[in-house]
């Protein structure tokens, strides 16, 4: 509740403080300068920056994330991964064969030919990996992974 809350007044602040900032600008702009403007200018300008402030401070996690994210596709021999989680689903599971998946899902073969042919996804034998079953059908591994947890969660 706190973050709905906490997000809505953000963006909240940020387009208010942006169109007082944008319409003292305008003024100054056509010569209309007053002290008012220039201290509504000051507020919603220093305004701007401590909500940023406090935007960055309470989302450091994903700023050091997306910082380190930026310089390695900068850095050739580092992997760009936006989602690590999902990334190292897909690291542990691509490499396995058919059959260490029905035991990591706990499904027999059966089931797992189901899948398959439900979505028409074509396998040669239980000991082709995630991987080579992704390609050989034109398909990425992800939404194969996400039928299966599909089939296994009704």
């Amino acid at each position: 509740m706190f973050e709905v809350i906490y997000k809505y007044l953000t963006i909240v602040f940020l387009i208010v403080l942006m169109f007082l900032l944008t319409y003292t600008a305008y003024e100054f702009y056509i010569g209309s300068i007053s002290v008012d403007t220039i201290f509504i200018h000051k507020v919603a300008g220093i305004a701007l920056l401590v909500v940023t402030l406090i935007h960055i401070i309470i989302r450091r996690k994903k700023l050091k994330k997306l910082t380190q994210e930026f310089f390695n596709i900068f850095s050739k021999n580092k992997k760009v991964t936006l989602d690590s989680d999902m990334d190292k689903l897909l690291d542990s599971l691509e490499t396995k064969n058919l059959e260490e998946l029905c035991t990591i899902f706990d499904l027999e073969f059966e089931e797992l030919e189901i899948v398959f042919k439900k979505h028409k996804l074509l396998i040669s034998s239980k000991e082709q990996t995630l991987e080579e079953i992704a390609k050989s059908n034109s398909y990425k591994t992800f939404p194969i992974i996400v039928k299966i947890i599909e089939y296994k969660a009704r």
